[in-house]
């Protein structure tokens, strides 16, 4: 079989994996649970020179808390320009300076340190329709270039082809279709993963309000009781 055939299922292959992995990146930028991911492409500038969040801080979740994000600064003093560098990329996040006593490890003892806690924003209705619009053009902005990608692939593989072995062609279909298979596959997992993902957090928030208003309810029929209870009858009411 040509090299220009073996190197022509080589790029379609690649073709399909990058578009498959820009589909997975835009869906972590689409926040709903903390996903350290999205802060890989901030840049912070820091005394003249612009440098990645990486390098000026360190990063993560804490167990337990599926919606937030902490950064500690290695330096205190760029916390202000992490926290401008953070909102200039993600406004929807929701930004807390915390303070949290940390032991370096260098033998230093305890200390406090200032963080960045950056809570995700909840998932109401306004957010849950804008949210699942974006999973859906993303998904369909991905598929549209792999079909794309795939016919391309196919009209060289035909003009390639011409004089190979109908039997060798044949294969080679086999493992095109294969591998087209196993990315349409793999965007689809990640397209239904992250609808999942965005109903759970939209129910969380209907299930949050849904507590609120009953716990508002509940203080407001206590306080109506208490002000019952303490009401007391004048020397007319008596008479």
């Amino acid at each position: 079989m040509k090299r220009a055939i073996i190197n022509q299922f080589g790029q379609l292959s690649e073709q399909l994996k990058g578009y498959v992995a820009a589909l997975n990146y835009r869906y972590l930028n689409l926040c709903v649970k903390a996903e350290e991911a999205s802060l890989l492409p901030i840049q912070v500038p820091i005394e003249d020179e612009v440098k990645n969040l990486e390098d000026v801080a360190y990063a993560g979740k804490k167990e337990g808390d599926d919606y937030s994000l902490y950064v500690v600064p290695k330096f205190q003093d760029d916390l202000r320009d992490i926290a401008k560098a953070v909102f200039q990329f993600h406004k929807e996040f929701i930004q807390e300076i915390q303070k949290e006593t940390v032991d370096p490890g260098d033998g230093s003892g305890e200390q406090e340190v200032h963080l960045l806690r950056l809570k995700m924003p909840e998932v109401n209705d306004d957010r849950y329709d804008v949210l699942k619009q974006s999973v859906d053009l993303f998904y369909d902005m991905c598929k549209k270039d792999m079909e794309k990608a795939r016919m391309e692939a196919d009209a060289q593989f035909a003009a390639l082809g011409i004089d190979e072995k109908p039997e060798d062609m044949d294969n080679l279909k086999k493992g095109v279709d294969e591998t087209n298979e196993m990315w349409i596959k793999k965007r689809d997992e990640l397209h239904d993963e992250k609808l999942k993902e965005i109903e759970d957090a939209h129910n969380k928030w209907i299930a949050d309000q849904k507590a609120a208003d009953e716990k508002k309810r509940e203080d407001e029929a206590a306080k109506n009781q208490h002000a019952g209870s303490s009401m007391r009858l004048t020397p007319e009411d008596e008479e």
